[in-house]
């Protein structure tokens, strides 16, 4: 196995882990992935489907594949969604299940929504693919690590964890707080730990008018488990709220520097749109791999669903309206 590989086999020594969630370029497209109070501020059913190919020919590899649908229900002031992600990390595969609900308090031309959500996570390990230096893997022969905290086959552990969020929509500005994982939860693997810390994020983004059809969407993200800080600064131009490009930064200093990104997308059809993004890496294993691929499908029925009072329309990049 290559290197990534030896790293995740170095951990298991330790007998413990830390596990973050996983990295998304175009998370901008469907914010209820890291914030659970964003649910139905699409104002209508929105199902998004993504996957992600980071550091592309570099074997071991994250892939990541992610689909989650929320809506609005108007007449209890809320939303609620569903999200399932699933990461693979060399020997590694872990799986998220979760939901979200949240209350929206309307405020003339804006919404505060308070949300919350749990979720289900497996992690799953397979022995068979992982190396250790005092093993013996004759080709054709049995797998033998001589390693006491390291069997062979698959190894399965499950654990819940619960988040909560804010969100503010206006006209000209949209972001929020929100942290996952506040109950740390640690799945057990045999001798092994996979310890999970709470996550905190913030994002937020502005609505300029440029020139012509055109409008600016500066925005920022962060995140934070406490030990290490990932921040990302973007700019997407759009017209007709239809189509866009974007260029992004991720990192904020020399040390954290990671990646530029490349982003494009448009509207296919009143009710889906279509994007990409492309992440050129800057950081030291930028010699080893092809840079990281992600494509995004976004559907919105763009119809009002049940009864009661719905919040004003607000223009951002998500919806043609």
């Amino acid at each position: 196995m290559r290197s990534n590989i030896c790293v995740l086999l170095s951990l298991t020594a330790l007998g413990l882990f830390a596990q973050q969630p996983g990295q998304y370029s175009l998370y901008f497209l469907d914010p209820v992935q890291f914030n659970p109070a964003y649910a139905g501020l699409d104002n209508s059913l929105s199902v998004t489907a993504g996957i992600r190919s980071q550091w592309t020919n570099l074997e071991g590899a994250p892939n990541g594949q992610r689909l989650s649908a929320h809506l609005p229900i108007y007449r209890l002031s809320s939303g609620f969604g569903i999200e399932v992600e699933q990461e693979e990390l060399g020997a590694r595969r872990y799986t998220r299940v979760g939901l979200s609900y949240n209350y929206q308090l309307l405020t003339g031309r804006s919404v505060w929504s308070f949300g919350v959500s749990a979720r289900l996570r497996q992690l799953q390990l397979d022995g068979n693919l992982l190396r250790t230096p005092e093993g013996s893997y004759e080709e054709g022969g049995p797998i033998i690590h001589n390693d006491d905290l390291l069997g062979t086959g698959l190894f399965n552990a499950n654990q819940y964890s619960f988040g909560a969020g804010i969100y503010y929509q206006s006209d000209k500005f949209e972001g929020g707080i929100a942290a996952q994982n506040l109950n740390a939860p640690a799945l057990e693997l045999e001798a092994l730990t996979w310890s999970v810390r709470p996550m905190y994020s913030l994002y937020g983004r502005l609505r300029l008018e440029a020139f012509s059809d055109w409008v600016l969407y500066p925005s920022v993200m962060a995140r934070s488990d406490g030990l290490q800080t990932q921040a990302e600064i973007s700019a997407i131009m759009q017209k007709n709220d239809n189509i866009f490009v974007g260029l992004s930064f991720r990192g904020y200093n020399e040390v954290s520097s990671d990646a530029v990104i490349i982003s494009a997308g448009l509207n296919v059809s009143p009710k889906i749109s279509v994007a990409y993004a492309y992440d050129i890496s800057i950081s030291g294993i930028r010699a080893v791999h092809d840079g990281s691929h992600e494509f995004v499908v976004k559907y919105n029925l763009r119809q009002r669903i049940g009864s009661g009072v719905p919040p004003p329309i607000i223009y951002y990049p998500r919806t043609k309206e």
